[in-house]
Parts: C-alpha cells; structure tokens; sequence
C-alpha cells in the first residue's frame, strides 16, 4: 500500500534538510575554522581562469609576487620558509598545480626562503635564479631546489639581463642584474611584467647602487606599478630613480588605466626593517 504523501510531509521534508544544511555548514566552521563556501569558492568553481593579474602575496616581512595570464603562472620571490602556507593558499585558489616560471630576485632568506618547500608541492617548469652565493642565507635551499627541478625535467637558468618570456598575455623581461656589486640587495635581478602597455616593475630589494647602475645604463625604467624594495625607508636614496621613472603625462585620466603620476602605484609589500626595527616608508618616500 502506498503512503499518501501530503502537502504538510512535503513541508517538514523541505524544513528537515534545510536544518540538516544548516548544520553541516555551522559544524565545518566550527571544526575547520573555515566557512565552508568560502572553500568551496576556492577549491571549485568560481575563480576565472581568463583573467590576468599582479597580485603581491601577503607574507609578512618577506616577498612574494603572483603574476597570472590565462591559465598560466609564474612567482617572483617566494617569502620566508613560513610564508609557504599563504602562497599555497594564492595558488591553490588560482587552480594553479604547475608553476611555469619562478624567478628568484636574490638569495636573501625573505625572498627565497618558501622555495624549497613550494618546489615539493608544485612542479617548478622553469626556474631562474642569480648566480650562487656561499655567503647567502638560502644558497643551500635554492641550490637543493635547483637539482630537484632538473631531477623532474624542469629547467634552471641562471640569471642574466634580456631574458624574455610570456606568461599568457603577459611579456616579463629581466631588465637589470648587476652581479658583481658588493651588496646582495643590489644584486636584485629586476623584472619588468607588461600586458595591454601596462608595466608592472619589480626591482627586489636593489639599492642605490643597482638604481643608479640602472639610470646610467639607460635601461627603461618606464613603467605604471613599482615594487620598491625595503630601503625606501630611507627617502634620499631612492628619490632619482623615481624621478627617472616620470614621463609626459596625459591629457586625461582615460587616457591611462591608473593614475597621472608615474609610476602611478608604488607597492610596499611589508613593513620596513631599519636599525632592527620596523617602520613604514617615509612621508618623503611615499
């Protein structure tokens, strides 16, 4: 015999799995300090793979750069050791599984030091780096992850100025690296990211003597984003070679997709150490 299915069954089914949602919902927040939606957005289907983007990780005192195209990928500097969990997270949202080029900028621990730890959950395709350094604190770690790349097919260049690839609709061109100045800073290799005539211009922690290598040099600095390094705390240094970097500008603001002045956005990806304490960028400065 069949059960009559009535309107009222009908409403307390709908009312019993709504509860039921609720709760699973509230109990995976609860458990896994995490809303479960906002997982899913990650690990699923909302994030659009078409897009293109800069994106500066947040990794504390450290840096670490996102630069996606269309499916494709590369970082720029890879933070501390403990920075590996937040750029895992930046990638895992971008469905990224492969990493088709890291660039190191220079051995300091705050810029390659996620890279041996990154280089065990993702493949690494390409992988340039400065020359090594014995003196440095993550010359061990990287040069361990240069065997690990070649051991899994993928490529390791060392740094050198023109380097050129695409990453998607992005062109990125190692601008400068002066590897025989004194200071490891200023042994920063400089990238320059460009889509659509917007450039974006990461310069690592170069101090005044690369700036300065870079302005006699007659490199075109020219550019619409600048990562500056964390000597800006000190506003004489860097003040010619954000001079250098001014162009004509427009006669409107439509003519560009920021702002009038170049570069029209200066990135300070963490806090400044100065003295052996933390400060932010000089009025002067920003």
């Amino acid at each position: 015999m069949k059960r009559k299915i009535t309107k009222r069954t009908l409403v307390l089914t709908a009312e019993a799995l709504i509860a039921a949602s609720v709760f699973v919902f509230c109990f995976a927040k609860l458990v896994f300090k995490t809303d479960l939606l906002e997982k899913l957005k990650y690990n699923g289907q909302s994030f659009d793979e078409s897009q293109d983007f800069v994106k500066i990780m947040d990794v504390g005192q450290a840096d670490s750069i996102l630069i996606y195209s269309n499916g494709y990928c590369a970082v720029v500097d890879t933070g501390l050791p403990s920075s590996a969990g937040a750029v895992t997270e930046d990638l895992n949202s971008a469905h990224i599984k492969n990493i088709d080029a890291v660039v190191i900028s220079h051995l300091h621990e705050d810029h390659a030091g996620g890279l041996e730890k990154l280089s065990t959950i993702y493949g690494i395709k390409n992988l340039i780096v400065p020359e090594s350094d014995p003196t440095a604190d993550s010359d061990a770690s990287v040069s361990r992850v240069k065997s690990l790349v070649a051991d899994k097919n993928g490529r390791v260049y060392t740094a050198e100025p023109g380097m050129n690839f695409k990453i998607g609709e992005f062109e990125i061109t190692l601008i400068a690296y002066y590897d025989r100045l004194s200071d490891l800073n200023d042994r920063s290799v400089t990238v320059m990211a460009e889509i659509d005539g917007v450039k974006f211009l990461l310069t690592g922690d170069a101090g005044e003597p690369a700036e300065s290598a870079m302005i006699n040099d007659g490199i075109d600095l020219d550019c619409d984003v600048l990562k500056v390094g964390h000597q800006e705390a000190i506003p004489q240094i860097h003040l010619n070679f954000l001079k250098r970097q001014l162009r004509n500008t427009p006669q409107s603001l439509s003519e560009r997709i920021m702002f009038t002045l170049i570069p029209q956005i200066r990135l300070y990806p963490r806090l400044i150490r100065s003295e052996q304490r933390f400060s932010e960028p000089t009025e002067t400065v920003i």
